[in-house]
């Protein structure tokens, strides 16, 4: 299967470091391939774990120590969602980890 470009250019996006503007840039592109897509409850996951996080850093300023840790975890399981799908692979496995950790970290954030 040759490499999706939209997938590849999200792929390249998070292996940068996250910021709120690149998550929510990142949850509108999750929706417009939701909406176009065989996968769209991936799509649709990765777009509200992305809206999520962006949401939690709305309005606020956060230390790195804080931003650190309400992203950890979160582009490298986004990352490894997105090569699955563009191996063919539906990814949905992958799905509830990932929210799994998306709470977690949302939790310690509002400590």
């Amino acid at each position: 299967m040759p490499p999706d470009h939209r997938i590849s250019r999200l792929l390249n996006a998070l292996s940068g470091e996250l910021s709120q503007e690149k998550l929510e840039s990142l949850g509108r592109e999750f929706n417009s391939l939701g909406q176009d897509r065989a996968e769209p409850l991936v799509f649709f996951v990765l777009q509200n774990v992305c809206q999520r996080l962006a949401s939690a850093l709305e309005g606020e300023a956060v230390s790195v120590e804080r931003f650190e840790e309400l992203t950890a975890g979160i582009a490298d399981q986004i990352s490894d969602i997105l090569r699955d799908l563009q191996r063919g692979n539906a990814g949905v496995a992958k799905l509830e980890p990932l929210v799994s950790t998306l709470f977690r970290n949302l939790g310690l954030f509002r400590r």
